[in-house]
């Protein structure tokens, strides 16, 4: 039985706040890496995002869980000598300051990659460290507006955020985390760490598998004439949605009229129809008591009806979909291999059997406000374990703990503490 993580024995120093960073520090911890958040006296500032107790936050919890804190004054001398114990026995470093704030406080890749060799050190920013964007301050949902996945995803060319999830953070994160490991790989064979460098804006692009891929032949000329008509525009003083539209309405066809990839109403709430083939297809069709001869062959042949035509069957299946209750397609569906689900609440997942057989959720004590549920780390590996055991910390909860470990002793930590280099939590 899997009894440690994977990377057990790995130390991680987290210097990152919000999101991107600090999940990825969460990822590393499921992991089994020991993670100490090292955070300002006031705490990250995500703790102060729509607190639930005081330097508590939903948000914080949710991408901090299975790490220590230790609250350390960076700005004051007395902290120079701490970071330096703490990154000569680091493995890796966790930071999403803006470009030049690491040269400031002395945290930057080659002043501490000097004082160990062996360091990963991982940065984070919203643009990258060069580049005519690189001093631009930027959250995810600027990098949603940047990389164009607001505009995708709205319908017309209207922006359309995706708030929830924040993708071009967690996917940094993801990156961050995968570049971590795969560091820790290398440095197995050449005995160096090495600087990691990702941003939002970089992660933005890459995840956009589809709007990011360009057959130059095919749509590089379809890219030139919607740019100059939008410049056109702009340089009439109009507005561009109404260009933006027109173009999408003559080259995104399928995605507008694919009624097999889509959500529906039906007689009492919704339903998700996901088929991605033909063969799927068929089948979805022939549970809605519907033709469709774009289904018939190997490829989803959108000439196969004209526009108009295929407008028709749309609604048609639209209409459909209102005669039976969600559970009822559901049930239809299932029995025919069908991808079809039912748009569901995140309050149902509590106590959703699935997520019960899977381990999807983890109960966690928090120090301050009790029992937490979570999500676990959706990992399952047969010779490691992985998730977390412990929820995120209070501010300064393992200062002393963590100083201690250091070889600080009591009457310095006490000292670090009076002075207000470090803070601790006291219950």
């Amino acid at each position: 039985m899997p009894i440690r993580g994977a990377l057990s024995g790995v130390r991680v120093l987290d210097f990152s706040e919000y999101i991107a960073g600090p999940y990825a520090g969460q990822m590393l911890a499921d992991m089994g890496a020991s993670v100490t958040k090292i955070e300002p006296l006031h705490g990250d500032f995500w703790r102060l995002t729509g607190p639930v107790a005081p330097n508590e936050s939903r948000g914080f919890m949710g991408v901090n869980k299975g790490k220590r804190s230790a609250s350390v004054d960076l700005k004051k001398p007395g902290s120079r000598e701490i970071v330096e114990r703490a990154v000569r026995s680091a493995d890796v470093l966790l930071q999403n300051y803006r470009p030049g704030v690491a040269e400031r406080l002395g945290l930057d890749y080659e002043t501490l990659s000097a004082i160990n060799p062996r360091l990963i050190y991982c940065e984070n920013t919203a643009f990258g460290s060069s580049g005519p964007y690189r001093d631009r301050a930027g959250f995810d949902l600027a990098s949603q507006a940047m990389t164009g996945i607001m505009s995708f995803e709205g319908a017309g060319g209207l922006p359309h955020p995706i708030i929830t999830t924040s993708p071009t953070d967690l996917s940094a994160g993801m990156f961050m985390a995968f570049a971590v490991a795969s560091a820790l790989y290398q440095r197995e064979t050449t005995g160096r760490g090495q600087r990691i460098e990702t941003s939002l804006f970089a992660a933005g692009l890459a995840i956009q598998y589809r709007p990011m891929f360009s057959i130059e032949s095919i749509d590089q000329p379809n890219r030139e004439r919607l740019l100059a008509d939008v410049a056109a525009a702009r340089a009439r003083g109009e507005r561009i949605d109404e260009v933006v539209a027109a173009h999408r309405a003559r080259e995104g066809a399928t995605r507008i009229l694919n009624p097999y990839y889509k959500v529906y109403e039906t007689h009492d709430s919704y339903i998700a129809l996901a088929c991605l083939n033909n063969r799927l297809r068929r089948l979805a069709t022939e549970v809605l008591g519907v033709d469709d001869p774009r289904v018939l062959g190997p490829e989803f042949d959108m000439n196969s009806l004209e526009p108009d035509d295929s407008l028709v069957l749309s609604e048609l299946i639209a209409a459909i979909f209102t005669t039976k209750t969600t559970a009822e397609w559901a049930e239809l569906f299932d029995a025919r291999g069908v991808p079809a689900a039912p748009v569901r609440l995140t309050a149902e997942l509590f106590d959703d059997p699935q997520v019960a057989s899977q381990g999807l959720l983890v109960d966690l004590e928090h120090p301050i406000l009790g029992k937490v549920r979570m999500a676990n780390s959706p990992l399952r590996m047969s010779e490691a374990e992985t998730g977390s055991h412990d929820p995120s910390p209070a501010l300064g909860q393992h200062t002393r703990e963590f100083l201690s470990e250091l070889g600080f002793g009591p009457d310095e930590i006490g000292a670090l503490e009076q002075a207000e280099v470090v803070r601790a939590w006291n219950p």
